[in-house]
């Protein structure tokens, strides 16, 4: 089952994990490993698709907390952002806007534990381009947690 279909879009709502990828999947053995932190690695994926709903992306990034899929962060160029963002607020509903001078829109998914997700859309208001950050919830907390007890 693809959480966001090939080629992206937010249809059927907020889903736990990001594409064909659930949170706190193992890196899949056709992933670069762009940086590594001991705990988190930056990944991409060689041949992976560049698109949300047929809008255009410029990268995709895949991170992993102690090799589980933790996060995915799209970074979306200034002419596929509105496109982008209509089919968000389409498919996962009307999100919170924390400052309504900013353009940051959250939305929460209704799960709990490891099903728990969370996005976050925030437009640069000098380029007009996006980044959308989509976040395990659960592996989010873990993460907090873990840096409490260091």
């Amino acid at each position: 089952m693809a959480l966001f279909g090939k080629g992206g879009g937010a249809g059927g709502g907020l889903k736990s994990g990001f594409r064909d990828m659930k949170w706190g999947d193992q890196p899949r053995k056709d992933m670069e490993v762009l940086d590594d932190h001991g705990d988190e690695k930056f990944c991409r994926l060689a041949n992976d698709d560049l698109t949300w709903s047929g809008a255009p992306l410029e990268k995709v990034i895949y991170l992993y907390w102690e090799n589980r899929l933790s996060d995915a962060y799209i970074e979306i160029g200034p002419s596929a952002a509105d496109r982008v963002l209509k089919d968000l607020m389409d498919g996962w509903g009307r999100p919170v806007q924390p400052n309504k001078f900013i353009e940051d829109y959250v939305w929460h998914n209704k799960a709990t534990g490891p099903e728990a997700t969370e996005a976050l859309f925030s437009r640069n208001p000098s380029t007009r381009g996006a980044t959308l950050t989509i976040s395990s919830s659960y592996i989010k907390t873990k993460k907090a947690l873990a840096k409490g007890k260091r």
